[in-house]
């Protein structure tokens, strides 16, 4: 696999995760779980890629992009099913 793979792959697999932790309350368990859960996902996909440490930056740099985005998804649907206020 090549870097912009495994970087593709991390985005995509933390992206559900972030959605989830916007549905939680911060720093509670769930929202911790939805933070740490994926990061052996992400270890292992590095491994099988046969990256070096060198790259962890750039996988950490993908895994927060996968995570603020998917927290920015998950507020924009919570908002869209906020009831409307008739007044």
């Amino acid at each position: 696999m090549r870097l912009a793979e495994v970087l593709l792959i991390v985005l995509l697999a933390t992206l559900p995760f972030g959605f989830y932790r916007a549905y939680t309350r911060r720093f509670s368990l769930r929202w911790f779980l939805a933070i740490h859960l994926p990061v052996p996902l992400v270890f292992l996909t590095r491994i099988e890629a046969h990256l070096s440490y060198a790259f962890i930056p750039f996988t950490c740099l993908a895994f927060a992009a996968g995570q603020l985005l998917g927290s920015r998804l998950g507020r924009m649907a919570i908002k869209r099913r906020a009831p409307v206020d008739p007044s």
